[in-house]
């Protein structure tokens, strides 16, 4: 079943995908019926980008960038590296966490507060790396139950920061608050009166990658960015494993052309918003 999925995918999206001008068709052609399973699974495998070209783009990515994290470590994880190239081009970038990160108190033998509080701090040494400001933390315990309050939160941050290039987790990623946040944006550029280009980024799983960011002159900083998330490290060696995939990602420019990038899925505003809404009719995650 799944093989025979693929191939129909393969199908559809040879002639679409060579393009950002042909997303739209994309979406309309093959999202009217959606097999989130079955998507997420493509993505997973890295099954887009033997045909999707990706095109390289440059800093700044917006005269004001937002990154939304679902949790500490994820907007250094999936967009380190842009993020210190949108600082070093003087142009304004702000992170918002919307998780508080602390469902693992009781097996590490702290209070909810005090995890809490130990990743915040994570996330704000973090951004002192690159010289930006510290995070905005909302501190939802429970994504799906602040959906509504998290979308007005994020609505009001765009709106009073004039936010016009906004990166998230890759709607389709296989962890549930990752695609929670995208319905949180969603809900919030659903009523933001410009265009806002949107990037989904790789955290636990890979997207549809029609755009590249070189990040050789940035690398080491964002490995130094990882080194803060000490919680994070602890469990798994993001800073070994996120500069290996970057590093991996160079396949998709010729010869000599960067050693490490970063990959996004780029949308303008009202496909991403319809995107999002697709996605979430299909996700049991989101009720």
């Amino acid at each position: 079943m799944i093989r025979i999925y693929l191939r129909r995918l393969y199908r559809t999206l040879v002639p679409l995908l060579y393009g950002r001008a042909q997303f739209r068709l994309f979406l309309n052609t093959l999202l009217g019926d959606v097999n989130l399973r079955m998507l997420a699974l493509a993505s997973e495998a890295d099954y887009f980008s033997g045909f999707v070209r990706a095109i390289p783009i440059r800093a700044p990515f917006g005269k004001s960038m937002l990154v939304l994290a679902p949790h500490q470590d994820d907007e250094t994880i999936g967009c380190g590296g842009v993020l210190a190239l949108q600082v070093g081009s003087k142009r304004r970038a702000s992170i918002v966490m919307l998780h508080d990160g602390g469902d693992e108190y009781e097996e590490l033998g702290v209070s909810r507060q005090a995890l809490v509080e130990s990743r915040n701090e994570e996330s704000r040494r973090a951004a002192a790396v690159i010289d930006m400001e510290p995070p905005i933390f909302l501190g939802h315990p429970n994504l799906v139950a602040g959906i509504p309050e998290a979308t007005d939160s994020i609505r009001r941050i765009i709106m009073e920061r004039e936010v016009d290039a906004v990166f998230v987790p890759f709607v389709l990623d296989n962890h549930p608050d990752h695609r929670v946040t995208n319905y949180i944006l969603g809900g919030a550029l659903a009523d933001v009166p410009w265009n806002v280009r949107v990037f989904g980024y790789e955290v636990w799983g890979l997207c549809i990658p029609n755009v590249i960011v070189i990040i050789d002159e940035v690398i080491e900083k964002k490995l130094e960015m990882l080194a803060c998330f000490h919680y994070a490290n602890a469990a798994l060696d993001y800073v070994h494993a996120t500069k290996g995939l970057n590093m991996f990602h160079s396949r998709m420019l010729a010869a000599g052309e960067c050693k490490y990038a970063e990959r996004f899925f780029e949308l303008p505003r009202e496909d991403y918003v319809e995107l999002v809404r697709r996605v979430r009719t299909a996700d049991p995650a989101a009720t």
